[in-house]
């Protein structure tokens, strides 16, 4: 009887465990048929998905697709504006139960091999119709613990050449807690936690005449670091001027170390958002050149508060600090001279509240640096973004400064050379985008202004003499020896802010070496 017993029991075993892997193979072939019919059927129409071959594990709850590729259609043009591939696509943990009963997609890991995503932006339109997708809304919200990216890349493509207009070569990215809200109206619809980044060579032909690029970027728990960013120009200054047909700057700027703490992203509304606590820019490099042979590009320059307004995306930055730079510009005025050239060194700079939000406070510049490497130079300048008035403040402070160092300046650019030397000067003007007004103060020795002929070489003894008749030291007004002077200037729309800057400060120039000295 006991044998007996034991031949139903094990029989009964048998039964059960053939029953339950009939089961198992019945729910993987209908997972593996319901996802099968769900790419090829009931996905929107304007996507394409391909693959050579799927895996699923109903027991580990896990979905691999094998060497996936994946088109984006506009529905209006027949185009596609997006192209992915990627050799492995994985879901694991999947939660039946929040899928069935939660319309909530959950997932423990997402991962993606070596994708490879192509974009062509300008063969994106934005569709008219709307399209509704009955099983798409099935699902209100999607929840990935963690996104692992590896070995990717990305390519944008730029429509007048077909040529590459973005590119990062390789990068692997983390995400930790990533929330997807469907239907989500007001917040934001993607959220995460946290996020690791290791990107190498990221390039952009962003203009026809620079290249821009980034030797890596790197994430640790806090911060976001760039190495070695740079914008290279195609051509040498020379060259460059064959391929213009009005004013374009040559620009050259190297920077070694970029550290951004506390970078968020952000989506809402169809609006793109960068927040970060602060950025840290060491030791950049900035030399620009201007070939002023070239008839003048006379668009509109909108100030740095409009430009703020009109990005397309969020910015809140709290404090960026600039550490060691150095910038040079040099102006070419006539073809047989050479260039005349300021530069600043030493350059370290606070700047507060880069932002466009509505609520941002006054963006607060402070610099300090050595101009032509000897005089010590402070610049301060405010401005409230969300005035459209774009009304700003700017003082400023030079000492110590032997006026023969500008000579390499002044020589090409207003056919004069100085001598003496401006102990102290002190500015203050403000103003808007049609005028401004403020004063100047200023101490000197010795100084005399030398205006040469036309050859560049010989003095006009006639024009140095009647142009010193007017400074006069003599008249120096108060206790301390200084002289004071007004500043009042027109803007220019077509020259950019520093043009501004630099008219204002030369009106107050004149003003003080010519006027009665006098503080009003």
């Amino acid at each position: 009887m006991a044998a007996i017993g034991n031949k139903k029991s094990i029989r009964i075993l048998i039964v059960s465990v053939l029953i339950l892997f009939s089961i198992f193979f019945v729910l993987q072939w209908c997972a593996k048929n319901y996802i099968t019919d769900f790419l090829s059927q009931k996905i929107p129409p304007h996507l394409t998905v391909a693959y050579s071959g799927l895996d699923i594990n109903i027991l580990s709850k896990t979905v691999t697709l094998h060497n996936i590729s994946l088109k984006i259609e506009n529905t209006d043009t027949l185009q596609n504006p997006t192209y992915l591939k990627s050799e492995i696509l994985q879901l694991k943990g999947i939660s039946y139960w929040n899928l069935l009963f939660d319309e909530t997609l959950s997932i423990n890991n997402f991962i993606l091999k070596k994708p490879k995503l192509n974009y062509y932006p300008y063969k994106h339109v934005t569709s008219k119709k709307t399209e509704t997708n009955t099983k798409a809304k099935e699902i209100k919200t999607i929840k990935i613990n963690e996104v692992n990216i590896t070995n990717g890349s990305l390519n944008i493509i730029n429509k007048s050449t077909d040529t590459t207009k973005f590119y990062v070569s390789n990068y692997n990215l983390t995400v930790i807690g990533s929330k997807i809200n469907l239907h989500v109206l007001d917040a934001s619809p993607v959220t995460y936690d946290s996020f690791k980044l290791d990107a190498t060579h990221i390039i952009s032909n962003y203009s026809d005449y620079e290249i821009f690029k980034i030797d890596r970027i790197t994430t640790d728990k806090k911060s976001i670091y760039l190495e070695n960013l740079r914008i290279i120009p195609k051509y040498d200054k020379k060259e460059l001027s064959t391929h213009l047909n009005k004013e374009h700057d040559y620009i050259n700027l190297k920077i070694p170390q970029i550290v951004l703490q506390k970078l968020h992203f952000s989506y809402c509304k169809n609006r793109f958002g960068i927040r970060a606590i602060s950025a840290h820019i060491k030791t950049p490099n900035l030399e620009i050149f201007r070939d002023k042979l070239l008839p003048d590009d006379l668009s509109i320059k909108p100030f740095y508060g409009k430009s703020l307004r009109n990005l397309p995306f969020n910015l809140d930055v709290n404090e960026v600090k600039v550490k060691n730079g150095y910038i040079s510009y040099a102006e070419l005025v006539e073809r047989d001279k050479k260039a005349g050239k300021l530069f600043f060194s030493n350059v370290d700079a606070t700047i507060h509240h880069i932002s466009n939000l509505k609520h941002a406070k006054k963006t607060d510049i402070k610099v300090q640096s050595k101009l032509m490497a000897k005089a010590p130079f402070e610049l301060n300048w405010n401005f409230d973004v969300n005035n459209t008035s774009d009304s700003f403040l700017v003082s400023g402070s030079v000492s110590n400064l032997s006026t023969e160092i500008l000579n390499p300046f002044f020589k090409p650019n207003l056919n004069a050379v100085t001598e003496g030397e401006i102990q102290q000067m002190y500015f203050t003007f403000y103003g808007n985008t049609i005028q401004s007004k403020g004063e100047m103060k200023m101490k000197y020795e010795n100084f005399k202004f030398k205006i040469l002929r036309e050859n560049g070489f010989k003095i006009n003894k006639l024009l140095t003499t009647i142009g010193n008749i007017f400074i006069d030291e003599a008249s120096k007004t108060d206790t301390q020896k200084f002289r004071y002077g007004a500043i009042e200037a027109e803007r220019d729309a077509t020259k950019s802010f520093f043009n501004y800057l630099w008219i204002n400060i030369k009106s107050g120039f004149i003003s003080t070496l010519t006027g009665n000295g006098k503080k009003e």
